[in-house]
């Protein structure tokens, strides 16, 4: 019984180091490859190859004009549909969001909404910035805003 176990990790733990081999060496090859275009950078092809997605290859046509979020007050369980143009400063309860970019995934994708906000905490005399990022319609919990009493959940973006 034993055996036949051994020899089962052994072959997973080939198969691992062999197709890692052949994925090293495909990668390899593909670095030292002749096709490249000359108007493409370094950078360009390092990014393409680890499938990261820059500036220069964002779709402009993706962000809107206006970012739709949800505001929640924790004490009193009131929430609020918000809506604000980007560039726009909105105020909820004590704090202050500021809007910077709003994209929404196309409709050949998985349904998505990322807003790009800064938020400020306007208690007292001080203004404290408390967040500065993107948050993410489909995942909340991913990118939230900390605060006692507010909450804060993107929803959508939209053109008008």
């Amino acid at each position: 019984m034993k055996t036949k176990n051994r020899e089962k990790i052994i072959s997973i733990f080939l198969t691992i180091i062999f197709s890692s081999i052949n994925l090293s060496e495909a990668f390899s090859q593909s670095k030292e490859g002749s096709d490249v275009d000359e108007g493409i950078s370094q950078e360009t092809i390092k990014d393409q190859e680890f499938g990261k997605v820059t500036v220069d290859k964002a779709d402009p046509s993706r962000f809107n004009t206006i970012a739709v979020i949800q505001g929640l007050n924790k004490i009193t369980a009131k929430t609020s549909i918000l809506e604000a143009k980007v560039g726009d400063t909105i105020r909820f309860g004590k704090i202050t969001i500021t809007i910077h970019k709003c994209w929404q995934a196309a409709l050949d994708q998985k349904p998505e909404s990322k807003i790009l906000l800064e938020v400020h905490d306007n208690d007292q005399s001080s203004k404290n910035r408390i967040f500065y990022g993107w948050m993410f319609s489909s995942s909340p919990s991913i990118s939230a805003l900390e605060h006692p009493i507010y909450d804060i959940t993107a929803v959508s973006c939209k053109n008008r």
